[in-house]
């Protein structure tokens, strides 16, 4: 059995989906700061960069819309929108 890169994966308060490994990459290169975290039930409130406050949800990856798929690349594991044409 391999272990995958990613034990949660969170629905945003702005409409995007994130991996616990991108949530942590935010915090460590101070993209994010954590403000707060609520147990029951879970979850985590973060400042972003641009000031704004940002509320994240977990979820279980089944639940990731469609055209939402986690790319694994690596130890790195991050949400995808499929549907997003990437910009040249």
């Amino acid at each position: 059995m391999v272990a995958l890169p990613f034990e949660t994966v969170f629905e945003g308060s702005n409409g995007r989906y994130y991996t616990d490994w991108q949530v942590r990459h935010r915090l460590r290169t101070g993209e994010w700061t954590f403000c707060m975290q609520q147990q029951t039930p879970s979850r985590r409130l973060v400042e972003t960069d641009d000031d704004a406050l940002l509320l994240l949800v977990p979820i279980e990856p089944e639940e990731l819309p469609a055209g939402r798929e986690i790319r694994v690349t690596g130890r790195r594991a991050r949400v995808v929108d499929t549907r997003r044409v990437p910009s040249a």
